[in-house]
C-alpha cells in the first residue's frame, strides 16, 4: 500500500496527518525493511538494533504493520517522501487524532509475543527518551483517553505520519 491509498486528514494551519496506520515494507530509499515472522527473528532484530516490522491480523482480518523503533529512527527514513513520524511534542498537539480513525493493533513485545490486539493501539513518536526507550502514545477502545508512555524500542507499534518536515 502506498501513501496515496491511505486516508489523510487536514488539520489546522494546513497540516496533514495520515489517519491510517503506515503500511510500508521498504524505507524511503527503496531498501527493504526486514520482516520478522518468528519470535526469534523479532528478538534478534531488536537485540541487534536493526529496524524491523511484523504483520498481525485483527478479528476483522485487517492487516496491521507493527514496527520497532529502530525502523522508525533509521536514517533511510520510514515515512514516505514529504512526510515524517511525529515527534513527542507534535503528538502532544495531536492527542485526539488517533480517535479520528482508531486502530487497535495492540503491540509486539520484545520477546516476540503479541498483546492487546483489538483492545489497544500503540503509536511511536520519533523522539528518544533514553538509550533503551522512546516516547509512544496508547489508545484504548474502552475509553477516549490517549496516554503517553516511554517504552522499549524493541517493541512493535503502529506508525502514523505528518505531512512536511519536522517543525
Amino acid at each position: 500500500m502506498n501513501i496515496d491509498e491511505m486516508k489523510i486528514k487536514e488539520l489546522e494551519e494546513s497540516s496533514l496527518i495520515l489517519v491510517d496506520d503506515l503500511k510500508v515494507n521498504e524505507y524511503r530509499n527503496g531498501d527493504f525493511i526486514p520482516k520478522a515472522i518468528s519470535d526469534g527473528q523479532w528478538i534478534e532484530f531488536g537485540k541487534a538494533k536493526i529496524g524491523a516490522y511484523s504483520c498481525i491480523l485483527d478479528k476483522e482480518y485487517n492487516v496491521h504493520y507493527l514496527y520497532n523503533w529502530y525502523a522508525v529512527n533509521d536514517e533511510r527514513e520510514l515515512a514516505p517522501e514529504g512526510w515524517h513520524i511525529p515527534t513527542d511534542e507534535e503528538w502532544n498537539n495531536l492527542e485526539n487524532q488517533p480517535k479520528e480513525n482508531p486502530t487497535y493493533a495492540g503491540y509486539r513485545c520484545d520477546n516476540g509475543n503479541y498483546y492487546g490486539i483489538g483492545s489497544y493501539g500503540y503509536f511511536w513518536s520519533s523522539t528518544e527518551y533514553s538509550s533503551s526507550d522512546a516516547w509512544t502514545r496508547k489508545l484504548g477502545c474502552s475509553n477516549t483517553d490517549v496516554y503517553r508512555y516511554n517504552l522499549n524500542k524493541r517493541y512493535g507499534f503502529s506508525v502514523r505520519c505528518l505531512k512536511g518536515e519536522v517543525k
